[in-house]
């Protein structure tokens, strides 16, 4: 295994027990460690001080999980942020990783779970840095795949943009890989009406303000909808276009060409 990465790291917990016990085993593998049983106290201290990682309880009588993720990636974006909660409990946790936490663990906590999850966090925070430095030579990368129409195949299409998003640092993973998939199974199931001699054209480009990825499927088109006033609440086409509803709703930009059997969307770099 590489050598250990040890940080100074925040945890909140209303349950004393549970910051003894994490923070006696963390001080013992090196980190630095402040525990607060408050969430508002936590954030005011927070605001003040660098952290390498946040350990969050979801469940707390002042501010919950939610809350606090939401306060932290306000103040700061890139702290990787990990939730405890009670096992079973999956609601909560799958709100918490769209809000961007970077993982969670469940209750009574696993010591040898903890160990490999904060590795990873910190792992994972430290080639971000250095992707942004990467970042700003980044003029242009595009990737164009001619797929057989089957939703079988979403699967391996959507993998390769997350791997791209994550490397090309792209905070809005979740949104665009949504619109990507609502896109993609439009065009093989509507477009392509699911046929196995026809091909959807995707192409992804990213530049160093966006990503913009166009999705292009054979059949005969359709007449898509205005959305040039189209608002996040306004559910005109929830019923019948749920995915274009979606896409519009995630995306920064949504058009379609003349035919409508192309969508071209794209998300602003947060």
């Amino acid at each position: 295994m590489a050598d250990k990465i040890t940080g100074n790291i925040l945890v909140i917990d209303d349950d004393e027990s549970i910051l003894r016990l994490l923070s006696k085993f963390l001080k013992s593998e090196g980190h630095k460690v402040v525990t607060f049983t408050n969430g508002n106290s936590a954030l005011e201290f927070f605001k003040n001080e660098k952290f390498d990682l946040v350990i969050t309880d979801m469940y707390m009588p002042d501010l919950d999980g939610l809350d606090i993720i939401r306060n932290i990636k306000d103040i700061d974006q890139n702290t990787p942020i990990i939730v405890l909660t009670a096992a079973g409990s999956i609601t909560n946790v799958v709100q918490s990783l769209k809000l961007g936490a970077f993982n969670y663990m469940a209750k009574p906590v696993n010591i040898n779970e903890v160990r490999e999850i904060i590795q990873k966090a910190f792992l994972t925070s430290a080639t971000n840095r250095q992707q942004k430095n990467f970042y700003a030579f980044l003029q242009s990368a595009v990737s164009v795949f001619k797929i057989k129409s089957a939703v079988e195949h979403l699967e391996e299409i959507s993998y390769y943009l997350n791997n791209m998003l994550v490397f090309y640092g792209f905070s809005s993973n979740w949104q665009v890989q949504l619109a990507f998939t609502e896109a993609f199974t439009n065009a093989v199931c509507h477009g392509n009406n699911s046929s196995p001699d026809k091909f959807v054209l995707c192409e992804i480009a990213f530049s160093k303000d966006e990503v913009k990825i166009s999705i292009e499927d054979e059949g005969a088109g359709f007449k898509a909808p205005d959305l040039k006033t189209y608002k996040l609440n306004d559910d005109i086409y929830a019923g019948s276009g749920r995915g274009i509803f979606l896409i519009n709703s995630y995306m920064d930009s949504v058009e379609f060409n003349e035919k409508g059997n192309k969508i071209t969307m794209s998300k602003k770099r947060d």
